[in-house]
């Protein structure tokens, strides 16, 4: 079973990348993947730029400023993931859960 998991993340990784978005590291701001019992949940935690483009801190004191930039990448990822063929599940906190098509056409 965990082979199987650890393949479905690298697959829902590799479709992430394939449409622009790269893994973060643990504890870093960006996209991140977790395993799931029932696949792969799928998080993001946004980076505030300014105008130079340079990086700076997210501003941890209003998290709903970044209520939109959330929402748009869960609905580009989400469309990737789908057009790649994985059935995605929203959750209630913003994030995605990635299933895996052969286990939910097998259940």
């Amino acid at each position: 079973m965990e082979d199987h998991e650890d393949e479905l993340v690298l697959r829902v990784r590799a479709v992430l990348a394939e449409a622009g978005f790269e893994e973060a590291s643990p504890g870093e701001e960006g996209v991140h993947l977790v395993r799931h019992a029932h696949g792969v949940l799928i998080g993001w935690l946004p980076v505030q730029y300014t105008r130079s483009g340079q990086a700076v801190p997210r501003d941890t004191d209003r998290p709903a400023a970044h209520d939109a930039l959330r929402h748009a990448f869960m609905l580009a990822a989400a469309a990737a993931l789908q057009t790649a063929g994985f059935v995605v599940d929203p959750r209630d906190d913003d994030g995605l859960l990635v299933l895996d098509p052969e286990q939910t056409s097998a259940s």
